[in-house]
């Protein structure tokens, strides 16, 4: 039994008790004619492999019979019926236009897909790490895919140049990463580039500020935190998936019972840095 599969598994029954407290919590809110305002949860996907594509589909199904797809960018107030997810992918993999866009568009799903620039048409090379990232076998999407994506169904965003730790490199070379992949896949694809997606969920304040001055109308982490609509917040937390995940895994997940999360990633992250400085 791996160490990476016994955090997994404390996660999912830290997440269940989470989702249980805040199921009592709302029960007794309505009974009080005091029901909260739904909230938005962001998935977040990398690849979808050949493999994946049924498990993925299922997904897609469950999502279908619970669940309001909206754009990542959505504002307003949400549907108090069924929860709202909002469906993103990172890194612009090819296997994302092989398996995951048809699956979408039968289901007339809107996703968003974030773009390392520098990388269309090569392998990643970047570091990887973690279980949710991709293979070494995937390939980001050629400028020409790029162009066919539908744009009634497919947002576009930046996820940099060259997906760097932008809060590990200096302040010249972050704002390059942030601008210039605007820029570029502007002119790439015809259309406004409006979303930025932090490569690692990496980013301090100054990073978010930047965003904001270079034009980004949201920018988005990887702390799980759902997200309210009504508010007009340029920082939105998305949670983790991946078509491996199983069906109490998922239903946790697109309920937003990971939000617990976003309070603890800052605190490990701090001690991470911390631990390096010493060494």
């Amino acid at each position: 039994m791996s160490v990476a599969y016994v955090k997994r598994q404390i996660k999912l029954i830290i997440s269940l008790c989470y989702f249980l407290a805040q199921s009592v919590l709302r029960f007794f809110l309505q009974l009080f004619a005091r029901s909260p305002q739904r909230q938005l949860t962001i998935l977040c996907y990398h690849n979808i492999a050949d493999r994946d594509r049924s498990k993925f589909a299922r997904q897609m199904d469950v999502l279908r019979a619970t669940a309001h797809v909206v754009p990542v960018d959505y504002q307003g107030k949400l549907r108090q019926d069924k929860i709202s997810v909002a469906i993103t992918f990172d890194d612009a993999l090819a296997s994302v236009v092989d398996n995951a866009l048809p699956e979408l568009s039968t289901r007339s799903f809107h996703a968003t897909i974030f773009v390392p620039v520098n990388w269309l048409g090569q392998q990643p090379g970047w570091a990887i790490e973690g279980v949710w990232l991709p293979q070494r076998d995937e390939v980001v999407m050629t400028k020409e895919q790029l162009r066919g994506l539908s744009p009634s169904l497919i947002a576009i965003g930046s996820h940099s140049l060259n997906h760097p730790y932008l809060s590990k490199i200096d302040e010249e070379s972050a704002r390059e990463e942030i601008q210039s992949s605007r820029t570029e896949l502007q002119n790439l694809i015809g259309r406004e580039v409006r979303l930025f997606a932090f490569p690692y969920g990496d980013y301090d304040g100054s990073i978010v500020e930047y965003c904001k001055n270079t034009g980004y109308v949201f920018v988005f982490s990887d702390a799980p935190m759902q997200v309210d609509p009504l508010r007009s917040d340029l920082l939105r937390g998305r949670i983790h998936v991946d078509p491996s995940d199983g069906a109490l895994e998922f239903y946790l997940k697109i309920h937003g019972a990971y939000a617990w999360m976003s309070y603890v990633i800052p605190s490990l992250r701090r001690r991470k840095s911390e631990a390096q400085k010493a060494f």
